[in-house]
Order: structure tokens, then sequence, then C-alpha cells
């Protein structure tokens, strides 16, 4: 393969699979009967990212961007908007034993159902698909929860980098804060599956309702 072919098959990659399948060898040709200058190769990359944009399940959009908000947290110490809000807090309960402060607000419950809308708007599936893309969206945002659980027990962070001033035997709690939150997830995400059944109920009524 010639140093072109390469980065042809390079700019490819970043184009869903169901898109390369389809016009994927169209792209090619295009590619490989024209010099690849910068303004090209912009122009395949910003398009590429857009189609993977598009074709991203609701679960993967939402959860990186919970997930970027949770590193927020992180990186800023827990200062946002000049409040000093603790990633993980401490509970009363035996089990679990912290909670995540994000996935524990009512933003994070808007944004669950919001998923399991979108998914159900997408695809006219179930309500147990949208609860699996609550899951989902959850267990992507809680990487840095997952990550910071296991510094923690390998003693690369001290503890109070993650939350309040916790011992080193609370990366177990932490590592299992997120997953305590999976059953709600999956709730209110299925709740949001129902809001967009009866949102395409109400469309498909009001286009039988004008129909002469």
């Amino acid at each position: 393969m010639t140093i072109q072919h390469r980065v042809v098959a390079a700019l490819l990659r970043l184009y869903p699979a169901g898109w390369r399948s389809e016009y994927g060898p169209e792209l090619t040709d295009l590619l490989m009967s024209r010099p690849l200058s910068a303004r090209v190769i912009g122009d395949v990359i910003w398009n590429g990212l857009k189609q993977s944009t598009r074709a991203a399940e609701p679960s993967t959009i939402l959860g990186l961007a919970s997930l970027l908000a949770v590193l927020t947290f992180v990186l800023t110490g827990g200062s946002v908007g000049r409040r000093w809000i603790l990633l993980v807090q401490p509970t009363k309960m035996t089990l679990p034993t912290v909670s995540v402060t994000f996935m524990s607000s009512g933003y994070y419950v808007l944004l669950l159902i919001w998923c399991g809308c979108w998914t159900y708007l997408r695809h006219r599936g179930t309500a147990k698909q949208s609860g699996i893309a609550g899951v989902r969206m959850s267990l992507i945002a809680a990487v840095p929860l997952f990550f910071g659980g296991l510094l923690m027990m390998f003693g690369l962070i001290g503890p109070s980098l993650v939350g309040p001033q916790f011992e080193p035997s609370a990366s177990w709690a932490v590592l299992a804060a997120p997953l305590f939150r999976l059953p709600d997830s999956w709730l209110w995400a299925a709740l949001g599956g129902q809001i967009g059944k009866w949102i395409v109920r109400q469309r498909r009524d009001a286009a039988g309702a004008n129909r002469p």
C-alpha cells in the first residue's frame, strides 16, 4: 500500500461502519483520484466526525457529556460556579456508603429521561431498550469514578482528590457507588421511553386528524 492508500484508509475509519459500507468505495475512488491537500483532509475529517455524531447512540452522546461533567468536578476539585460541589458524598445508608453527587442530581435524572425518550424516538423500540440505554449512559458517565477508585485502591492518588476526606479503604465504595445508580438509571430512562412513545402516538393522531 502506498502512503496515500494508508491515509485514505485511516480517514475512512472516522466514518460509521454503515456509512462506509454504502459510500466508502465511492469516497475512496474520489480521494485516490486527486492529491490529498490539507484542505481535502480537513474536509474529510470534519464530515467523518459529523457522520459519526449523527450515527452515535443517544446513550453514547449523553454519556460522554455526563462523563465530561464528572471529569470537570475531578479536575477542578469540585469548584464550579464558585460553589464547592463534591464529586462523591458519604451517605447514612449501609449500602451504598457514598453517592455520586452529579448522578444523584435532578439534572442527571432529566438527562436519563431524555436519553430514554431520544432512544425510543430513534428506534421505536421498547421501554426495556430505553432502560438499557440509560444504564449504558450511566456506565459511560461513571468511567472517571471507576478510574479514580482504582487509583485510590493502588495508592496512586490520595482519597481526598476524589471526594471528602475518605479513608484509603473507601476506594471500594467509590468504585461501587455508580453501580448502585444503575437501577434508577434504568427506571428513569424507561420512563423517558414511555414519554417518547406518547409523543409518537400524539404525532400519529395529529397526522390522522389532519387527513381529508
